[in-house]
Order: structure tokens, then sequence, then C-alpha cells
């Protein structure tokens, strides 16, 4: 699996959200352009955009334990990187 080709998707995907997206319904708009995808790759290329400053996350206040729950957008890093 090529993690820079998932990076790029993840961007494109929070760029054109309306809103902020779970991990959940974003690795459902990945595997739609990625079908191999899984959610361990989801993970550690979002850990790296955060990493990296291209993505941020919000915990969700209720359970903070449930990763599914936290809501991802991207940063102007990362529409800029999109350019």
């Amino acid at each position: 699996m090529n993690p820079v080709l998932i990076r790029k998707t993840i961007l494109i995907e929070l760029a054109s959200a309306p809103e902020m997206l779970t991990e959940g319904s974003l690795l459902l708009l990945v595997k739609q352009r990625i079908p191999e995808v899984t959610k361990a790759d989801l993970v550690q290329e979002l850990v790296w955009l955060r990493d990296h400053g291209y993505a941020d996350y919000v915990a969700d206040t209720w359970d903070l334990q449930d990763r599914d729950l936290n809501a991802w957008k991207i940063t102007t890093n990362g529409r800029l990187s999109l350019k």
C-alpha cells in the first residue's frame, strides 16, 4: 500500500467534506477510491498527517477511548499541500 497515495486521498476527502469526518466515515470514503486500504493503513496515515501538521482531530467528549468517534479536519497546511 502506497502511504503517499493514502495520505493524498485522505486530504482530498477532508478538503471536500462540508464538516469534520469521523475515522469510520473517512475510511468508507477512502475505500471508495482505494478499495484495498485497511483501517490500520488509515489510522497510520492519519497519525502521520497529524504529526506533520496536515490534519487535526477533535476527540469525542463522550468517549475519549473510542478513536472511531474522533472528528478529523484538514489544516491550512494540508490545503496548501493539495495545490
